[in-house]
């Protein structure tokens, strides 16, 4: 596994939180499988994403906006293939089943039904020698507001339609050629630097990286049009900031432009020990940081014009749910979605999915899912 350096590796909740809890292959349709009264809910708890993990390294997970009625992609580094030795970038299929609770409600809902699979290697992202890890992927925005009419069986008389309000917008189908950019981390040049895909499918520097330090971790902030990274030209690992006034999301456009990078600079509030691999969800930015000794995840949330002070997300966890542990916890990924019904807010899904050596796993670092609570 990779040092502390590209990383040593990565609570409140409602008695029973409401997430998105019904992903259906597309291949076999979906039925919406509930009244308009029932909510969906998954019972508080850390689950290992079986089917994807091995008793190698896995981790590094991404998760592209998935059409409503489909499993979901995702993209991760492994280095399973070679046993241990060098990373690569692998795709599989995650699904979950959560089912809705018509007669022992005071029971409280069961765990959700978890199935994933490894596919193989990622062939979007072209093979280099050397470790790639941190995929990441950037999506032009298009619209806000995309319906979808739900398949329903036997004249469901609760047929409804959905709207879900995103930025950027899921996916309707298969994505066009210009929709996803791919972006990377790997050393095939001798330091760890970020590469993104350009319309050849070739790989192409980052136009923040440097020749003496390591960058990783690219995400992309849509509501404020601000891209972030890690890089330790400091010294150390810690958050950067390059703010895109233009709000141009043609990422091929300019993340090869190195006349931008004079406009970096790392974010104040990311200046304890190594702080690596951020991810924003709307008004949330999570990560990784060492700060208490081994990587542990933390949350900030932008509000009165600025991120506030970090926290530890364990603190909004309920008892009995361990989130972050003695052992080190990496690159968390929140699936944050609202879904609406004649414009109320319908079922949220608030899906946290992360890394982690931790004790009882398949061994090495491996995925792990749970679901966040409404009180963050």
């Amino acid at each position: 596994m990779e040092s502390c350096h590209g990383a040593k590796a990565l609570t409140g909740w409602t008695r029973a939180l409401p997430v998105l809890l019904i992903l259906c292959l597309a291949a076999t349709g979906c039925v919406l499988d509930y009244g308009l009264d029932n909510t969906l809910e998954m019972a508080p708890g850390i689950h290992p994403i079986e089917g994807l993990n091995t008793p190698y390294d896995d981790f590094n997970v991404v998760a592209p906006p998935p059409p409503l009625h489909s499993v979901i992609p995702l993209v991760f580094a492994s280095n399973a293939h070679q046993r241990g030795a060098e990373f690569d970038i692998v795709e599989g299929h995650l699904e979950i089943l959560q089912r809705p609770y018509h007669h022992r409600r005071d029971q409280g809902p069961g765990p959700p039904m978890i199935q994933a699979h490894r596919q193989g290697r990622f062939p979007s992202i072209p093979k280099l020698p050397g470790n790639q890890r941190g995929p990441t992927a950037l999506l032009a925005e298009k619209t806000s507001a995309v319906s979808y009419a739900p398949p329903r069986t036997h004249g469901d008389p609760h047929a409804i339609t959905l709207t879900q309000r995103s930025a950027p917008a899921v996916w309707t189908g298969e994505p066009d050629a210009g929709d996803v950019v791919w972006v990377f981390d790997s050393d095939h040049e001798g330091n760890r630097n970020l590469y993104f895909v350009d319309e050849m499918g070739e790989a192409r520097p980052f136009f923040g990286n440097t020749e003496k330090s390591d960058e990783a971790y690219l995400t992309y902030d849509y509501r404020r049009h601000q891209l972030y990274f890690s890089s330790n030209r400091s010294g150390r690992y810690r958050i950067y900031r390059f703010d895109n006034p233009d709000g141009n999301t043609d990422f091929r456009s300019w993340l090869g432009d190195k006349t931008l990078a004079g406009s970096i600079e790392p974010v104040e509030w990311a200046e304890h020990g190594d702080t690596l691999a951020p991810h924003v969800a709307g008004d949330l930015l999570v990560f990784a940081s060492d700060r208490h000794g081994q990587f542990d995840l933390f949350v900030t949330r932008h509000q009165d014009g600025r991120w506030q002070s970090p926290r530890d997300l364990q603190h909004f966890m309920p008892e009995g749910v361990s989130l972050n542990t003695t052992a080190d916890e990496f690159r968390p990924l929140l699936l944050k979605r609202w879904f609406f019904d004649q414009g109320k807010p319908y079922y949220p899904w608030r899906l946290l999915l992360f890394s982690s050596n931790r004790p009882g796993g398949s061994g090495g670092y491996d995925l792990y899912l749970t679901a966040l609570p409404e009180t963050l």
